[in-house]
């Protein structure tokens, strides 16, 4: 294992751009009333319990052949990350584990049993808004870990997006814990979901050839992702 010495617990201040996006209203938006109400407290909530964390280590061996990637001698099945990753002659990875945290899990559920379902909706959404941003600043971690290297990071793929079985998901977890600790607790079931379910995993390519390769940092985090059903997705234009 390799770790990269990156962030583990970062400070969460999760856009508010992107929290109205995920409720369901429009960009510039101004929430008044009982949204507003409801939205100031699941952010206070969560910054006085939640602990979001960020996990990344290079993978070791890397190879790309076939319709698959090869991660550290375990095989996995994507067509599309293997096309993107030869397109773009890449040569390794950084395995990545983000999580909003078990606390926001367990609060929502409890308010959904106490029939509070205006708490839970909206603190359930600031969930999602926190993966997502936990997912941006690991790609810009990654991207400043990199360049010194004169490497590039890729955009992450995960398993459920177009081309990657969600089942493939538990290996995949097993991978990027062997011979290390998460900075919190995290298992994938045998369906591909995880638990807790606000969090991801990802694979970021690393390459050498970085004429043309944009930072992470100055790209929209879903301009280039396929899943167009994903529930971090930004409203982009051709999404």
């Amino acid at each position: 294992m390799t770790p990269l010495g990156l962030e583990l617990h970062p400070v969460v201040e999760v856009p508010h751009a992107e929290y109205l996006r995920l409720l369901g209203y429009p960009r510039h938006h101004t929430l008044e009333g009982r949204a507003r109400e409801l939205a100031e407290w699941a952010i206070s909530w969560y910054a006085a319990n939640g602990r979001p964390w960020i996990f990344t280590r290079l993978a070791e061996p890397v190879e790309i052949g076939g319709a698959s990637i090869l991660l550290e001698g375990e095989r996995f099945h994507s067509g599309v990350l293997r096309r993107r990753w030869q397109h773009a002659s890449a040569d390794g990875a950084v395995l990545a584990a983000v999580s909003a945290g078990p606390e926001l899990e367990r609060e929502a559920g409890r308010l959904w049993e106490d029939e509070r379902p205006d708490e839970y909706y909206f603190l359930e959404v600031l969930g999602s808004a926190v993966v997502e941003h936990l997912a941006a600043l690991a790609g810009q971690q990654l991207c400043g870990w990199a360049e010194g290297r004169g490497l590039a990071v890729l955009p992450h793929y995960s398993p459920g997006y177009p081309g990657w079985d969600i089942a493939e998901q538990p290996r995949l977890l097993d991978v990027i814990t062997r011979g290390a600790a998460l900075p919190g607790e995290l298992e994938a079931l045998d369906t591909g979901a995880l638990r807790p379910k606000k969090s991801l995993l990802a694979v970021f390519g690393l390459t050498r050839r970085t004429e043309g390769v944009r930072r992470l940092s100055e790209v929209p985090l879903c301009s280039t992702c396929s899943l167009a059903t994903c529930q971090f997705r930004r409203e982009t234009g051709d999404s």
